[in-house]
């Protein structure tokens, strides 16, 4: 069992891709999104991002994400900050923070406890670290 499944599993019920904000998009999800997409940056930059000075995100169309259509669209180039959310690092610093994310993903293993989930999600932040070094 991945150290992930013991804590989440992801439902697609798609609450994470809904509100009018959406996540920033590093070098690396833009490049992965494009290869995805199998479009030109050009293109996917026109079509799906919405672009303020520096920063990059995906464009939210009727109160969602642009890529989610009773779930996502470009599951395989989508942001590394969707692909480890709801395991955000703000639950290690405030069990409100937990509960909050959990009353709202029910993917979340509220069953295993906070501590615990902790435990998990720690050693996966510090795996997920190491790997984009």
């Amino acid at each position: 069992m991945k150290e992930t499944e013991k804590i989440f599993h992801c439902t697609r019920c798609g609450y994470c891709c809904h509100g009018q904000t959406t996540v920033s998009l590093d070098t690396d999800d833009q490049e992965r999104m494009c290869r995805a997409l199998a479009l030109p940056r050009e293109e996917v930059a026109a079509r799906y991002w919405r672009i303020t000075g520096n920063v990059v995100q995906m464009k939210v169309i009727e109160g969602h994400c642009i890529f989610y259509n009773e779930g996502c669209t470009v599951h395989n180039g989508r942001p590394w900050r969707c692909a480890e959310w709801p395991l955000h690092p703000s639950i290690l610093t405030d069990e409100s923070n937990f509960s909050a994310i959990a009353d709202s993903c029910p993917g979340i293993k509220k069953e295993v406890g906070y501590d615990e989930f902790c435990i998990v999600l720690r050693k996966i932040l510090a795996d997920n670290q190491r790997a984009r070094c």
